[in-house]
């Protein structure tokens, strides 16, 4: 029941309970937002603290010892698949340079939204990534780093691919791209919450409803499993966008076409 209901361990805690921890920033009706993202925060830097352990002791290995994966399930094979898969991600929209340059970026964001994603199916939690201030907290991050890329690497070749390929075309192209690049990170946010609200939304409905019958159902395997390939396919879908904004700000030539 704890799945819908909106229980939060955290309302344990008698200063997010009554809205007080964050009052004197003015940011009291966010209380479970951010302490629920902060906690994100602080379950991905142990992950990463024992992800380098198991990096530090690979490489007391003999030999070539060192080099290999480990046999058994352990935060460094879980960071390496994540990392292999990133880059092979990246590198299918960006050279090898940029990926290098930009892995932390999208690693950080990647695992991030996986784990605000994935908090929403442990009951006691709720999941950031449902409510749009934390959203658009990291899509403007996105629309940063894009736009700092663009006009960092080729200010003016950036300019002149917003105004597109035709002179008498320039003021409509120009307020159409404006448009696209502004709306981008508004349609980050919204894709994502909308898509962790419903998704968590309808496994605790489901997940209550079947408890109420004359005869319990069993749905909350099946239906957790589908919460889990929705958060990490959300968590992907936000990483591919964040990377194909990057790619699509370096220098291009077409303009000169």
């Amino acid at each position: 029941m704890m799945f819908a209901s909106g229980f939060s361990w955290f309302n344990l805690i008698p200063a997010v309970d009554h809205n007080t921890l964050l009052a004197p920033l003015g940011l009291a009706e966010f209380n479970q937002t951010y302490v629920h993202a902060w906690f994100a925060v602080v379950l991905l830097v142990v992950f990463a603290v024992l992800a380098r352990m198991g990096l530090e002791r690979a490489k007391k290995r003999d030999g070539v010892q060192r080099f290999f994966s480990d046999e058994r399930p352990s935060f460094l094979l879980f960071a390496e698949l994540v990392a292999s898969f990133l880059k092979n991600l990246m590198g299918d929209s960006l050279d090898r340079k940029d990926v290098r340059a930009f892995f932390p970026f999208i690693a950080t964001i990647f695992l991030y939204v996986l784990t605000c994603n994935l908090m929403g199916l442990v009951p006691g939690f709720q999941p950031p990534t449902s409510n749009i201030n934390a959203n658009v907290g990291m899509a403007m991050s996105v629309f940063v780093v894009f736009n700092y890329v663009g006009l960092s690497r080729d200010p003016v070749g950036y300019i002149k691919h917003l105004m597109g390929p035709v002179w008498w075309l320039v003021p409509l192209m120009f307020t159409i791209e404006l448009v696209s690049v502004a709306a981008r990170p508004v349609t980050l946010s919204l894709r994502l919450m909308a898509n962790m609200f419903g998704d968590h939304l309808v496994f605790g409905l489901i997940n209550d409803l079947s408890l109420m019958g004359p005869i319990p159902i069993p749905v909350a395997f099946p239906m957790l499993l589908l919460g889990m390939l929705v958060s990490t396919i959300q968590a992907f879908i936000f990483a591919l966008l964040s990377t194909v904004y990057i790619q699509l700000s370096l220098p291009h030539h077409d303009h000169d076409h």
